[in-house]
């Protein structure tokens, strides 16, 4: 994974500031700066130095990162190449992959969807996909496939909300029953995700 890194606690106690003991960061070396330590000092800043970052860039304050999340995260760079193809929010690819497989790369579901963002092999078979149907447990095979199903859906609902891509991703043609989303748990879900990872990735790239 490269250098270590470290992040730091702040308690607040009778108005001053404690720092806790650092503890080794939990992913990617970008996930967020360090507040507590001064790299290029070779030292732990002061409160007064601390609460000064803070004032100046609210989003250097660290957050709790669940396991899931970082596991998802742990594949941002392909996320990004491949969502960046296809003109996609990076957040929503990796909100897609948080719903559909937790970011388990061997994931594999129950009619036969296969990897992070769970593609079929007759969905994959669509944008060019043959072979071996194992290789979209492949993290790039399987986001190169799965980001242009996302992108496909987006086009062929151009000029309605993303919830329709969003629900046809899971439920195929078939999203609408009575005027209403036949998977409406399912978009929600995936645009309360899209939200949180947009905020992560954000932090994660300083």
């Amino acid at each position: 994974m490269g250098r270590k890194a470290w992040i730091g606690f702040a308690v607040i106690v009778g108005g001053v500031i404690l720092l806790t003991r650092p503890r080794p960061k939990p992913y990617i070396d970008r996930e967020l700066y360090n507040l507590f330590w001064d790299d290029e000092a070779g030292r732990w800043r002061t409160s007064e130095e601390v609460l000064e970052l803070i004032e100046q860039n609210p989003l250097l304050v660290p957050i709790p990162i669940l396991s899931s999340e970082a596991k998802v995260l742990s594949y941002l760079s392909v996320i990004d190449h491949y969502a960046d193809k296809q003109g996609l929010d990076p957040a929503l690819i990796a909100a897609i992959i948080s719903k559909e497989s937790g970011g388990d790369h061997l994931a594999r579901g129950a009619v036969g969807e296969y990897g992070l963002m769970q593609i079929r092999e007759s969905t994959a078979q669509m944008f060019g996909f043959s072979g071996d149907p194992e290789r979209l447990y492949n993290v790039t095979e399987n986001l190169n496939y799965g980001t242009q199903y996302v992108a496909w859906q987006r086009d062929r609902y151009r000029g309605q909300p993303m919830d329709y891509a969003i629900a046809a991703y899971n439920a195929g043609t078939a999203i609408l029953q009575r005027g209403k989303f036949k998977n409406q748990s399912y978009v929600d879900s995936v645009k309360v995700r899209w939200a949180r990872y947009r905020d992560l990735i954000r932090r994660a790239r300083g």
